[in-house]
């Protein structure tokens, strides 16, 4: 006969449905040991719950204006906290593309840290779902107290918030029961069918709700006051050529080039709307939409505007009939203290920047309500931007809310970056029509043509060389509507030789400064340097 020793028999049971570990019987009583998560597959289903989570928190945002999206929130907050030279780095290097990385950046942590946060506090062995959600939630509200359009609506947010926790909790607390339990593929399916389901209804809702505010923006149906002094473009010029390829000598607002810091931009509808003038001021001044228009003389004006991101002949540039109020009449209104040295401009979207006063003073600067005779687009700035025609657009603060006169040098947002405050237009031209696409037959007339401008200085010549800037040749002006806009020039040029030929051009400005052709980069005042495009003769 065998004996049997006393010691604990076991056996292996059946998998737990909930946690995935193999529990174990025997043959006296034993305390329960903490229970193991599989750390994949809780990190999986804190994603698929941050992913639903975030496409519904997306949609609510996207649908109502009194919501704020967590992660636009937060990238809006990086874009004002980085360090100035971080920024330019960036910007330098990616251009436009900056701003995507990080709303992908951004939108790729959000759903890392809903995997991460559920696993971190979990790993007591319970899958602590109802915890880390509600943990999201506060970080998610956070977040949106960082936004630039403001905190939105608070009850609404923070039910939203809630709402958003417990949908992570019981999508992740599904995910994972799923994933642990013997192999049901009728339950994994419903399941999958859900979870597929909630995410796209809400990424779909989202883009439309983001597209119909994007698109459609504030009711921009609102009443302009005719101007009693409006600019109006000269005759034509029958002895400059109608060439195609020139750009058209007033851009419409769709044409014209957008460049800011929003991810969303703001809707700043007219009615509720005012402008505050305040600080060193004898009155402060709260003028409503109409208010403006009524109490102050309504002018038109052409004039360029262009960013100072801008490269040597690059498009971020445009030139409109804007229409507005002397920005120098409503500071007469408001009395003008005798220490003021910047205008601090700010606005809806949390923007600001200053001009000096002397320059707030010049008549030609406007408090800009419409382009082109039409209300200005949301894009542009309804109801209401800055229109300085000697400075950079960075300078035309859009979505104007206040203007507070101070007695020190404010430095604007691109200002503490490492940016120009004076931020002057440079004298600038670009290449618009190089002969026949780019080609030329030797012996055989062809046209070169562009544009050329200087702030509020005007443009007095342009030069072209067809030996890479070894000698020039002065080509033809078009009559200018006002030294604010830019100019069409024109050079006719007969080619002696076939090759590769590299055409250059160079502007003078109305004060009779010529452009410079020390080449720079955008940082931190203006691109500069001399246009080139070459262009292939052969013979005919």
């Amino acid at each position: 006969m065998k004996l049997i020793a006393n010691h604990k028999i076991c056996h292996f049971g059946p998998r737990d449905a909930h946690n995935g570990v193999v529990t174990t019987a025997t043959t006296s009583q034993a305390e329960p040991g903490p229970v193991s998560l599989d750390r994949r597959r809780v990190r999986r289903a804190g994603l698929a719950a941050m992913a639903v989570s975030t496409a519904l928190m997306w949609l609510a945002s996207s649908l109502f204006d009194g919501i704020i999206f967590p992660p636009a929130a937060l990238a809006d907050l990086v874009i004002r906290a980085v360090p100035g030279d971080v920024s330019t780095f960036f910007i330098d290097a990616l251009k436009h593309w900056s701003l995507r990385l990080l709303i992908f950046g951004v939108l790729t942590g959000s759903l890392i840290l809903g995997a991460e946060l559920l696993w971190r506090r979990s790993r007591d062995g319970r899958l602590r779902t109802v915890e880390t959600g509600i943990a999201i939630a506060v970080l998610g509200g956070v977040s949106s107290l960082g936004s630039a359009s403001g905190t939105g609506n608070p009850l609404v947010t923070l039910v939203v918030l809630a709402l958003s926790a417990a949908i992570y909790a019981g999508v992740a607390g599904s995910v994972y029961a799923t994933s642990a339990a013997p192999v049901d593929a009728e339950r994994r399916n419903v399941l999958r069918l859900g979870f597929g389901g909630a995410l796209t209804i809400a990424l779909a809702g989202g883009a439309l709700g983001w597209f119909a505010r994007a698109f459609s923006g504030p009711d921009r149906n609102v009443e302009l006051v005719a101007p009693t002094d409006s600019e109006r473009l000269p005759p034509g010029d029958d002895a400059f050529p109608d060439l195609a390829g020139l750009p058209a000598e007033v851009t419409g607002a769709e044409d014209h080039y957008v460049v800011d810091i929003n991810l969303i931009k703001p809707s700043v509808d007219a009615d509720g709307w005012n402008l505050r003038v305040l600080g060193e001021v004898d009155e402060e001044l709260t003028i409503t939409f109409d208010e403006l228009q009524e109490r102050f003389e309504i002018v038109e004006e052409y004039s360029v505007m262009t960013c100072i991101s801008n490269e040597v002949g690059g498009n971020l540039i445009g030139t409109s009939l804007w229409g507005g109020v002397r920005l120098g009449e409503v500071l007469e209104a408001a009395g003008v203290g005798h220490e003021v040295v910047d205008l601090v401009l700010r606005g809806a979207d949390g923007y600001s920047d200053s001009i000096p006063l002397d320059i707030a003073m010049d008549e030609h600067v406007l408090i800009a309500v419409s382009q082109n005779g039409e209300p200005l687009t949301q894009a542009h700035g309804f109801p209401c931007r800055l229109r300085v025609p000697a400075i950079y657009g960075m300078k035309n603060v859009k979505w104007l809310e206040s203007i507070e006169l101070v007695s020190n040098d404010y430095k604007g947002y691109w200002m503490e970056r490492g940016w120009s405050d004076t931020a002057v237009v440079k004298t600038e031209s670009r290449i618009d029509v190089l002969g026949d696409d780019g080609s030329a037959n030797v012996g055989e007339d062809t046209w070169i043509a562009g544009v050329a401008w200087a702030g509020e200085r005007g443009i007095s010549k342009v030069e072209v060389s067809t030996d890479g800037g070894r000698a020039w040749d002065e080509a033809m002006l078009k009559d200018p509507i006002n030294e604010r806009m830019w100019r069409f020039w024109a050079y006719r040029w007969t080619p002696d030789g076939e090759g590769e030929v590299a055409i250059v051009c160079r502007a003078t400005d109305g004060d009779g400064a010529v452009q410079t052709m020390r080449e720079t980069e955008p940082h931190p005042s203006g691109a500069s340097g001399y246009p080139s495009r070459s262009i292939t003769v052969t013979q005919a």
